[in-house]
């Protein structure tokens, strides 16, 4: 039987594969296709710390959450340093997630630059008319 993956995996798991008698069809990609295939994966690393039923799967999610942000950085010509001072800066600016503050709705005049913000991205902030 023959399933499709399509996605991006880890360096040792072919062979892995292999060794459990599998046979794989995987290619090298190209820094575009690269840099695509780690956001995607960086979505299903995400998906699965969220999905994640108890602390020890947790911390296995995210840590594949940060092997993904490394490589995405790397890949990105981003250093981890330039990462950590800009959340540090937003965090100064806009505070951090110590206050567990949940924001259910928000309410802006029609033809508001926060109106249209919203207005501009119905699938994460759909109206409630």
């Amino acid at each position: 039987m023959r399933f499709r993956v399509q996605k991006l995996i880890r360096d040792r798991l072919p062979a892995i594969m292999r060794a459990q008698g599998l046979a794989v069809f995987d290619r090298r990609l190209s820094d575009t296709e690269f840099v695509a295939a780690l956001k995607d994966k960086l979505l299903e690393e995400a998906q699965e710390a969220h999905e994640a039923a108890s602390t020890a799967e947790l911390i296995d999610e995210l840590a594949d959450v940060m092997e993904v942000i490394h490589a995405l950085a790397s890949a990105s010509g981003v250093s981890l340093d330039d990462i950590e001072a800009r959340r540090q800066a937003k965090r100064v600016e806009r505070g951090g997630f110590d206050a567990r503050v949940f924001n259910a709705a928000v309410e802006a005049s029609d033809g508001s630059p926060a109106a249209e913000y919203y207005l501009a991205r119905p699938t994460q902030y759909p109206r409630e008319d």
